[in-house]
C-alpha cells in the first residue's frame, strides 16, 4: 500500500519488518528492492529516458553480451497467490529497427487469467548508486493457452542500444550429462542477485529437458539454458516438485511455437 502511494521510506520499512518474520518470503524481497531501486531516484522516469546505458557496463566482464541478451521482468499483481512485485526471466530473440521482443513464462506476467500490470524490463548494466538500471515499458505480443506451452512474447518499442541482441541457439545435439549454465534472478534479503549465473547438468531429455545441481529460485522462470559455447538450449519454466530438478523446455520446442507465431 505504502509503496502505491508513493511513500517508499515506510514501504522500506515494512517490507523489513516481513522479512525479520520471514526471511524466505519472497514477495517481501522482491517489493522490497524494487522500492529500494525506486528510493534512488524516487521514481523511475530516469531508468526509462535512458536510451545508451553502455557506459555503465563492467569492464572485463566475459559474461556480458550474454548478460545483455538476458532481462529482468517485473509485473505487479494483487491477487490471492501474489501480491505486488513478481520477478521472472526473459531473453531477447528477436530486434527489428525500434521493436525487440523478448520471451518468457507465461506464468511471469500472468496469473492464471489475470494479466500484471506495469510490466517492465530491465536491461543488465551497473550504474552508479543515485541511477537504476535503464528499463523499458512490456507489451503483451503473443502467449500460449494453460494447455500448451507456459511461453509468451513481450514486445518492446523504441531505441535500444546495439549491442542488445538475440542470443545464439545451438545447433547440437542435446545429450544427458552435458553441462550447462542458467542465468537469472533471484531475490535475497537486501542484496540484488540479478543476473546470477549457476551451473548444472542436462539429466534427462524427452519433450523437455531435467536439470539437476542448478538449485533454481522462482526469479528463474523465464531463464536461458546455455551450452559451454554460450548458445541457446532451452527455456526454463518449472521445477519438479518432490525433486532438485528444474525442467526446460528445448529450443527446438520452442521454435516450433514461435513458427505458429511467425517469428523467426
Amino acid at each position: 500500500m505504502f509503496q502505491q502511494q508513493g511513500k517508499l521510506k515506510e514501504a522500506i520499512q515494512q517490507f523489513d519488518k516481513a522479512e525479520d518474520i520471514d526471511p524466505n518470503y519472497i514477495y517481501a524481497s522482491n517489493n522490497n528492492i524494487e522500492a529500494r531501486q525506486l528510493w534512488k531516484t524516487k521514481d523511475d522516469t530516469q531508468a526509462k529516458g535512458v536510451e545508451d546505458d553502455r557506459q555503465w557496463l563492467p569492464k572485463n566482464d566475459p559474461t556480458i553480451p550474454i548478460k545483455r541478451s538476458v532481462v529482468r521482468i517485473t509485473a505487479e499483481f494483487s491477487t490471492s497467490d501474489r501480491q505486488g512485485i513478481e520477478i521472472g526471466t526473459g531473453i531477447v530473440i528477436q530486434r527489428k529497427g525500434n521493436r525487440t521482443l523478448i520471451l518468457t513464462n507465461r506464468h511471469v506476467i500472468f496469473d492464471g487469467y489475470e494479466k500484471g500490470k506495469n510490466i517492465q524490463v530491465e536491461f543488465f548494466s551497473t550504474p552508479p548508486s543515485n541511477r537504476v538500471r535503464m528499463r523499458r515499458d512490456g507489451k503483451l505480443f503473443k502467449m500460449t493457452t494453460d494447455k500448451e506451452l507456459d511461453l509468451a512474447v513481450l514486445e518492446v518499442s523504441g531505441k535500444l542500444p546495439e549491442d542488445i541482441q538475440p542470443l545464439p541457439i545451438s545447433s547440437s545435439a542435446i545429450d544427458p550429462g552435458i553441462p550447462i549454465r542458467i542465468i537469472g534472478h533471484s531475490a535475497q534479503r537486501k542484496e540484488d542477485k540479478s543476473w546470477s549465473i549457476k551451473s548444472g547438468q542436462i539429466s534427462d531429455k524427452n519433450q523437455q529437458l531435467e536439470i539437476s545441481q542448478a538449485a533454481l529460485t522462482p526469479g528463474y522462470s523465464g531463464s536461458p539454458v546455455i551450452d559451454s559455447q554460450n548458445q541457446l538450449l532451452g527455456i526454463v519454466f518449472a521445477q519438479k516438485k518432490g525433486q532438485y530438478r528444474d525442467l526446460a523446455y528445448p529450443i527446438s520446442e520452442i521454435q516450433k511455437q514461435l513458427s505458429t507465431w511467425n517469428i523467426k
